[in-house]
C-alpha cells in the first residue's frame, strides 16, 4: 500500500471514502455548491442569487426560491424574471407570471416567450400567443417551435409542417410522430 500513517488505518477501516474518478457532483458536492451560491448571494452576487432561486425551485422550495428570483429580477436578469414566472404559475398566480414572462421575454428569453404563448393560447388568445410561440420557435426553442406547429395545425394552416419538421428535427418526440 502507497499510503502510510492515519490515512493507511481509514482505508482499511473503510471510514476513508476514497475519490471515485467521477465528474458526478452527488448530494455532498450539490450541498456544497448550494451552500457557496448562498454565500455570494448574501453578499449581493446577483447571478448567486438567480441561480440558487433556481435550484431552490426545482427543489420544490417556492418560499425559499422566491425573494432569490425577485431580487435578481430587480437588478433585470431575465432568467430569473422567468423562473420568477414558472414560481407564481405554479402558485396560482396565471397573470403575474405572465407579466415576469413578458419582461424575460422581450429581454430574449425564448423560454419565457414559449410559456408566454402558452399562457396565452391557454386563455384563447390565438394572435397573442401565435406572436410569443412564433419568437420563441426562430430563436431554436424546440417546445416553442412544437406548440406554435400545433396552433397552426390547429387554425389548418400550411405554415405547421414547418414548425413540426422543426421541432422533430431537434428532438421532439410528439412532433416527429405527428
Amino acid at each position: 500500500m502507497d499510503v502510510m500513517g492515519d490515512k493507511a488505518t481509514l482505508l482499511e477501516t473503510g471510514r476513508f471514502v476514497q475519490p471515485t474518478g467521477r465528474d458526478e457532483p452527488g448530494e455532498a458536492g450539490q450541498a456544497v455548491e448550494e451552500a457557496r451560491r448562498r454565500l455570494a448571494a448574501e453578499a449581493g452576487d446577483v447571478e448567486a442569487m438567480s441561480v440558487l432561486g433556481a435550484m431552490l425551485l426545482r427543489r420544490g422550495d417556492l418560499d425559499g426560491a422566491e425573494p432569490l428570483l425577485r431580487k435578481a429580477t430587480s437588478t433585470g436578469d431575465r432568467a430569473a424574471a422567468n423562473n420568477l414566472g414558472v414560481l407564481l404559475h405554479q402558485r396560482g398566480y396565471a397573470d403575474e407570471a405572465a407579466g415576469w414572462w413578458r419582461i424575460a421575454a422581450v429581454a430574449g428569453s425564448a423560454a419565457a416567450a414559449h410559456a408566454l404563448g402558452r399562457h396565452h393560447r391557454e386563455r384563447g388568445d390565438e394572435p397573442a400567443a401565435e406572436y410569443w410561440l412564433r419568437q420563441s420557435a426562430e430563436q431554436g426553442h424546440t417546445l416553442g417551435a412544437y406548440a406554435l406547429a400545433d396552433l397552426l395545425e390547429h387554425r389548418g394552416d400550411v405554415g405547421a409542417e414547418r414548425w413540426m419538421r422543426a421541432a422533430a428535427e431537434r428532438g421532439h418526440r410528439e412532433a416527429a410522430y405527428r
